[in-house]
């Protein structure tokens, strides 16, 4: 355990929240928040096994306080749902912004 602390460079937890499935849930709840968990596994079901979905969203929200759990109104009353937090928006526009930017400067 000590090892791998001692590994960690000053961009490890970006590196974290920037995983291909933790960015395919904080995009989704970027366009529209709160979602249910159902709403997200079937968005995401393609991509991603449902063991994935459930370790990515249990970090995105235990680990990293990225999202935030919340009950959403479902036609059958309401259930579980996750929304953004609103601290991390910026952090996501900025991103999409300097990927933008590099991918233009690899163009060039």
């Amino acid at each position: 355990m000590l090892e791998k602390e001692k590994s960690k460079d000053e961009i490890w937890l970006l590196r974290k929240a920037l995983s291909r499935p933790n960015y395919s849930v904080m995009l989704l709840l970027l366009q529209k928040s709160p979602r249910t968990t159902r709403e997200l596994y079937s968005i995401l079901e393609k991509k991603f096994t449902r063991k994935t979905l459930i370790i990515t969203l249990r970090e995105l929200s235990l680990d990293l306080n990225i999202i935030q759990p919340t009950h959403v109104r479902t036609e059958k009353g309401y259930g579980l749902g996750y929304r953004l937090n609103p601290r991390v928006k910026p952090v996501i526009k900025a991103v999409q912004k300097f990927s933008r930017l590099l991918e233009g400067v690899r163009s060039a």
